[in-house]
């Protein structure tokens, strides 16, 4: 089964609403065949996700985020993924530094995506408001729906 890996700093914010995001894509286009998860490069193991990323998944996608429990990125990770999708450009410097093997299949998210609009990173929402969040959230769903569809509908 192929693996999308979603990475970020600490997994609670960008990666944690990625992971969830993009299951809630595929259930609402009947996809299977994929599994996803998420890392962060210098998560605390077992950290719940960010309180605001766990309100504003809630109030504006419906998804519930509080079982999610953070992970350290680990070779395990990179060696079984299909896709890597790193929130920025460092983040994928920092995969790429420690895995040059990885060169082929890690990407920043808005690259694979190829939105590049206002950037080629995901900037963090972690501590800010409401609002941060929900627009950090806003800009991961759409460049995820671009993933969906290019994952999905060019299969051969």
């Amino acid at each position: 089964m192929k693996k999308i890996l979603f990475v970020c700093t600490g997994n609670t914010c960008r990666s944690a609403m990625a992971e969830a995001l993009f299951r809630n894509i595929m259930e609402q286009r009947e996809e299977s065949g994929i599994q996803v998860s998420s890392a962060g490069i210098y998560a605390f193991q077992n950290d719940p996700a960010s309180g605001m990323a766990v309100e504003v998944m809630k109030n504006e996608y419906g998804i519930d985020l509080t079982s999610h429990r953070a992970r350290v990125l680990d070779a395990d990770d990179i060696m079984d993924a299909w896709l890597i999708l790193a929130m920025t450009d460092d983040h994928k410097r920092m995969i790429l530094d420690i895995y040059p093997e990885s060169a082929d299949k890690v990407y920043t998210l808005k690259d694979y995506a190829e939105t590049g609009e206002g950037g080629s990173g995901i900037s963090d929402p972690f501590g800010g408001d409401y609002d941060v969040y929900r627009s950090c959230a806003y800009e991961i769903e759409t460049a995820l729906v671009k993933v969906a569809e290019k994952v999905f509908d060019n299969r051969d």
